[in-house]
């Protein structure tokens, strides 16, 4: 949790406190959802509905019919395991167990349509080299959706010649991708470990925002336009 100093009113005079707490199995979190409602000009109601392991389907409400069907295809392994809508409506984040996707969607008057998926940039959990890409070695790593910046972000290591340490940290909004980049470069994205997987951002709600924290250990707080380095909280 952030923390602030005695009188503090910029966000720099903040810190960032350590929150220790044992996991109890009776606190999980809800399932994640798959299935996304819309409502169009007509008050008519449609769902996007994960099928099989990575289909995307589109019905309207009360209708048997399939009125699109698109393939969020996981490569190797896994299936989709959450869908976001966004605050505006007109973006979807699809969570894959191995690959992210947007999808772009386009409400019409009586109707709406998936646009073609982008999948989110690709980026490794750890340094990994060309040869290793191509035999298929490195580990993908995923996205997270900030609920209170309604944003995606994913932070992982692009391939080198011999697998060296390569972080790169980017910012999705719809089809808008944006390399994030600070004074030391970004190691991780602050999560909820002790949450069933998929795992959630830890968000701050106000002043709204995330955390970051960069291959010096330091915790920057991002909300959404600028970063700011927080603080270390002394210990009593």
């Amino acid at each position: 949790m952030l923390v602030p100093s005695a009188n503090s009113k910029s966000i720099s005079e903040y810190c960032l406190s350590e929150i220790t707490q044992k996991y109890k199995s009776g606190n999980l979190s809800a399932k994640p959802a798959t299935q996304i409602a819309i409502h169009v000009n007509n008050d008519s109601t449609f769902y996007i509905s994960k099928l099989h392991n990575d289909y995307l389907v589109v019905k309207q409400k009360g209708e048997k019919k399939i009125f699109q069907k698109v393939e969020a295809k996981q490569y190797q392994y896994g299936e989709i395991n959450e869908l976001v809508l966004s605050k505006s409506g007109n973006w979807l984040w699809v969570n894959g167990d191995e690959t992210d996707y947007i999808a772009l969607i386009n409400t019409q008057k009586t109707s709406i349509k998936l646009e073609k998926l982008i999948p989110l940039p690709k980026v490794y959990s750890k340094p990994c080299s060309l040869i290793e890409e191509w035999l298929g070695n490195c580990l993908l790593e995923q996205g997270h959706y900030s609920y209170v910046l309604d944003r995606i972000f994913i932070t992982g290591h692009s391939p080198t010649l011999f697998g060296s340490s390569n972080l790169f940290t980017y910012e999705i909004i719809g089809k808008n991708i944006k390399l994030l980049k600070t004074n030391q470069r970004i190691a991780s994205i602050l999560v909820d470990w002790q949450q069933q997987y998929p795992h959630s951002l830890i968000e701050i709600s106000k002043p709204s925002g995330i955390i970051f924290r960069d291959i010096n250990e330091n915790d920057i707080f991002y909300d959404g336009e600028k970063f700011t380095l927080l603080k270390k909280c002394s210990k009593k």
